[in-house]
C-alpha cells in the first residue's frame, strides 16, 4: 500500500518531529509560561496606583515573581526527590529551577509593559492597567500559539483559545473589581 501524504504528515505530528522542531524555541514547560503572567496580571490588578509608587510597584512584583518562581522550583523539586527517593541537593534544586524558568518568562512580558510605561512618563494606574491588559492577551497568545502548534482546527481550537480568552479576562475582571 503505497502512504498518502496526509498519512505522512500525521505520522510526523504523532511521533513529535514536527511539534520538537517548531516548539524550539517556546520554553520547555509553556504552562509556566501562562503561571506567570496570570500570576504578574492578579499581582498587578490588585495593585492600588493612589498608595504606590512605581519603584514600589516594580520591586513589589518582582520580589512577588521570584518568590513564585522560587515556590514553583521548591515543590518540583520536593516532588522529583520524593518519586525517586533522593535527598536534597543544590544541582538537583538548580534543575528543577531552570525547569520553571518559564514563569518567570511570562511574567516578564507584562512587567516590560509596565517599566515601559514608566520610561514613557504615564501615570502609574495607566501603566498597571496596560500591564493587565497585557497580560490577558498574552494569555490568549499563548492559547493561539499551542493550538496551532497542535494543529487544532475548528471546536478544539476555539474551546482552547476561549478557555485562554476566560483566563485573561478574569484578570481584567480582578482588577475592574478592585479599582
Amino acid at each position: 500500500m503505497v502512504a498518502r501524504r496526509g498519512d505522512k504528515i500525521r505520522n510526523a505530528v504523532s511521533t513529535g518531529v514536527r511539534c520538537r522542531l517548531q516548539n524550539d524555541s517556546m520554553p520547555n514547560n509553556p504552562g509556566r509560561l501562562v503561571y506567570g503572567t496570570i500570576a504578574v496580571g492578579a499581582l498587578l490588578a490588585a495593585e492600588s496606583a493612589r498608595q504606590e509608587t512605581y519603584v514600589e510597584t516594580v520591586f513589589a512584583v518582582a520580589i512577588t515573581l521570584l518568590l513564585y518562581w522560587l515556590a514553583h522550583s521548591y515543590s518540583e523539586f520536593v516532588d522529583r526527590r520524593l518519586e525517586h527517593a533522593k535527598p536534597f541537593s543544590l544541582d538537583g534544586f538548580a534543575e528543577a529551577a531552570r525547569h520553571e524558568l518559564a514563569v518567570l518568562v511570562g511574567a516578564a512580558i507584562p512587567l516590560i509593559v509596565l517599566v515601559i510605561w514608566w520610561v514613557a512618563g504615564a501615570s502609574l494606574g495607566a501603566a498597571v492597567g496596560a500591564a493587565v491588559w497585557t497580560s490577558g492577551i498574552v494569555i490568549v497568545g499563548i492559547e493561539i500559539v499551542i493550538g496551532r502548534r497542535a494543529e487544532l482546527s475548528g471546536r478544539e481550537f476555539v474551546t482552547q483559545t476561549a478557555f485562554g480568552a476566560m483566563l485573561g479576562l478574569l484578570v481584567i475582571a480582578l482588577r475592574l473589581l478592585l479599582h
